[in-house]
């Protein structure tokens, strides 16, 4: 039985711990930023019109890959980010 005070490590944690690690300690506890946020709203609408014939929130683990893209005996994982 996993402990509840173990953090589940993602990509997305890593990232952040080496931009901010206030966000870590907050994603790390399920505690999540203002709803309301204009730059959230932005996020969520990049994220659900682009890339739209691919493959997009695949689970690996307690990973989530935004894109999967498979070709030419390789596949491409992707992240979307608004600077993209």
């Amino acid at each position: 039985m996993e402990n509840e005070s173990t953090v589940r490590v993602n990509g997305t944690l890593i990232w952040y711990y080496y931009i901010c690690k206030r966000e870590v300690w907050l994603m790390a506890r399920d505690l999540t930023p203002d709803q309301d946020n204009e730059y959230i709203d932005i996020g969520r609408f990049i994220h659900q019109d682009s890339y739209s014939r691919d493959r997009k929130e695949v689970s690996l683990g307690n990973i989530k890959f935004d894109i999967l893209r498979k070709g030419e005996g390789q596949i491409i994982i992707g992240e979307v980010k608004k600077s993209s």
